[in-house]
């Protein structure tokens, strides 16, 4: 008889565990995807509508107002500088309302890449001057200006399956753009059935994207204000 109960557990426990797995590909692995594949296609069309700015403007064409109220939208969600404490507070307001608690903080901002333009093949090297060089640096240089650059945002939070699930929705109602770039999970072994338990902690890790646009700064006068204030209950991990 033991060693029938011992077979009919093992048996429950492999097909609870097959269970969680599917359940975690349904709520959470599809939904990212689906997720990500958005927040793409809106990335990309971001680009564009600053890439059309900037030729305008290079052409010397006026904003007008309409294209001036895309861009404060275009600001509030990818803005022309990092602006990590405002990240910092977007993650914080996404604990408060799902109260599980981050970890830490680790960021990875990208720099904006130094691009230069070769002279083509057919080109006399005579022909070639500081003037003209100066001038080919020029268009990679506004070029890369134009790019959304991206700032990783690595941490480790613990809560039960509802905790998560909330945290994921409610990132998607954030004033920045951000989208999940990796998430893992770890679950405690346990019990597979037990009365009155109490719910299951998951560890997940996250790395989380969101981006900044630095050619933003020719349209606006006034620079984009980060205001400082430290999180509570945490430590600063930029200043």
């Amino acid at each position: 008889m033991s060693m029938l109960s011992s077979k009919r557990n093992q048996i429950i426990v492999a097909f609870i565990l097959t269970l969680a797995m599917v359940m975690v590909y349904i709520n959470f692995i599809s939904p990212l995807q689906n997720e990500k594949e958005m927040k793409e296609s809106l990335l990309i069309q971001k680009k564009q509508e600053l890439d059309a700015l900037n030729k305008r403007t290079a052409g010397g064409g006026a904003v007008g107002a309409a294209e001036q109220v895309s861009l404060s939208k275009t600001r509030v969600r990818v803005p022309e500088s990092p602006d990590v404490e405002g990240l910092i507070r977007e993650v914080r307001m996404l604990e408060v309302i799902t109260k599980m608690p981050v970890a830490s903080y680790n960021f990875e901002i990208g720099k904006v890449a130094e691009m230069t333009i070769k002279a083509p093949a057919s080109t006399p090297p005579s022909s070639t001057s500081p003037t003209n060089a100066s001038s080919a640096t020029a268009p990679a240089a506004q070029t890369s200006l134009s790019l959304a650059i991206p700032i990783k945002l690595n941490t480790t939070a613990k809560g039960d399956y509802a905790q998560i699930h909330r945290f994921l929705d409610e990132l998607q109602t954030t004033n920045r753009l951000m989208q999940v770039d990796k998430l893992t999970f770890a679950v405690k072994s346990g019990a597979p059935v037990k009365l009155n338990a109490l719910k299951r902690e998951i560890t997940v890790n996250v790395s989380l994207v969101s981006y900044y646009a630095p050619g933003l700064q020719k349209f606006f006068k006034n620079p984009l204000t980060v205001p400082y204030t430290k999180p509570a209950g945490k430590t600063n991990p930029v200043y």
